[in-house]
């Protein structure tokens, strides 16, 4: 039988509810209100470049492999400091920066095209990623985790810290497009008291670390980039919603 037509997806973010709330999934139980702090920004997309030299690429794609292991070594160092899924889960994250095709993958295209290690691993995560979108469900929630890789190897090979969680001394609300596994965990020793993304499902990984943090979290959350930095808000974890104009009576009970 000729296959269904898939219906086309939506062009344009939902319209704000009539409630004047932002609707997602709840993950993690409890309410929590307190201002606004966005995850600090990812790195750019590499530049575009000229191929190099055919005498350089040997070295370059040589880069690849030890940036990798340091990555996978730094999130194997945060599982044995953390416990249960979520320890579990950073050595699942280890090795995605483990695995030996994705490395291929990226030296190959500097010896054979002249694109840099960055240039590189980036695209060899974006293949990876549109393969993860295309199977669905728990595996394309994995994208997450692939990204964070993507970026930590990227930072490693650049030489520069890589972007997370804010530091803040009194009690936020993360908001995020997306949170890897590694950013999710350090949350435990944080003043952060609620957690939304736009992106995410229940099965995710930021999702079940939230829950074993206690964390109230929304996820899928289209409108959530759109909340203003330092901003009071208001996060049902049980309901799915966030409040971004919540009520002085409403604050204190989230509080109590």
């Amino acid at each position: 039988a000729p296959a269904a037509e898939a219906p086309a997806p939506p062009t344009e973010p939902p319209a704000p509810a009539a409630d004047g709330l932002l609707h997602g999934r709840g993950v993690s139980a409890g309410t929590a209100a307190a201002p606004v702090a966005r995850l600090a920004a990812p790195l750019p997309d590499p530049a575009p470049a000229p191929p190099l030299p055919a005498e350089e690429r040997d070295a370059e794609a040589a880069r690849i492999a030890p940036a990798a292991q340091r990555v996978a070594d730094t999130l194997r160092a945060r599982a044995a400091d953390a416990s249960g899924e979520a320890s579990g889960i950073l050595e699942a994250t280890a090795l995605i920066a483990l695995d030996p095709e994705f490395a291929a993958l990226a030296e190959a295209a500097v010896r054979d095209r002249g694109l840099t290690a960055d240039a590189a691993i980036a695209e060899a995560a974006a293949g990876y990623e549109e393969a993860l979108a295309a199977l669905g469900g728990r595996m394309a929630e994995r994208a997450a985790d692939l990204r964070d890789v993507r970026d930590r190897i990227r930072a490693e090979l650049a030489g520069v810290e890589l972007p997370g969680v804010p530091e803040r001394a009194e009690p936020f609300v993360l908001v995020a497009r997306d949170l890897a596994p590694a950013d999710t965990v350090t949350l435990a020793g944080s003043a952060c008291v609620a957690l939304v993304t736009e992106l995410g499902g229940p099965t995710s990984h930021t999702a079940i670390i939230a829950r074993s943090l206690g964390i109230p979290a929304v996820v899928g959350v289209a409108r959530a980039l759109e909340l203003e930095e330092g901003a009071v808000v208001l996060v049902d974890g049980d309901a799915g919603t966030v409040d971004p104009h919540p009520d002085a009576e409403a604050v204190a009970r989230a509080s109590r």
